[in-house]
């Protein structure tokens, strides 16, 4: 055998071949956009930043805020319990995130306006999931500080 009739080529090389598979699909579809909100400078950002994807895309933009329980300090002898939110608490929140929907979101680029209760980070991809929603647009920081400890933040 003389060394023109070596194969020079990595034995992974033929991996996979043999095979036929189609190509993926290489259009991106963000027809469902879950913008979490928690009423910050940041999460409208998110929102600014997630109305123009929608309309590039011909997507639906889907708001959610969660009204997360607090925690009470019980009084003495009592163990730690949670306080669930009011009704009124809920109410608030879907006007107020109605309200910025009107402000920021065309009507027709708007999905849903979902308001639950719950700790934020599971309520999200809860509604991310029975959505089915393709992308998530969320802000990095939220409420900080004293704030952050009275609304909470995700």
């Amino acid at each position: 055998m003389d060394m023109s009739q070596l194969e020079t080529r990595s034995p992974l090389a033929n991996q996979g071949r043999g095979k036929l598979r189609s190509a993926p699909d290489s259009t991106l579809k963000l027809r469902r956009i879950l913008v979490p909100l928690d009423f910050s400078g940041k999460s409208r950002q998110a929102l600014d930043f997630a109305v123009p994807l929608a309309e590039e895309y011909e997507g639906k933009v889907f708001l959610v805020h969660v009204v997360e329980p607090a925690y009470a300090c019980p009084p003495p002898g009592d163990s730690w319990g949670l306080v669930h939110p009011t009704r009124t608490a809920v109410d608030a929140s879907r006007e107020k995130l109605a309200a910025l929907a009107r402000q920021l979101v065309p009507p027709d680029l708007l999905g849903e306006i979902l308001v639950r209760t719950g700790q934020a980070y599971l309520e999200i991809v809860a509604a991310a999931q029975e959505l089915d929603a393709d992308l998530v647009v969320i802000a990095t920081h939220g409420y900080t500080g004293l704030k952050h400890a009275l609304v909470g933040s995700t």
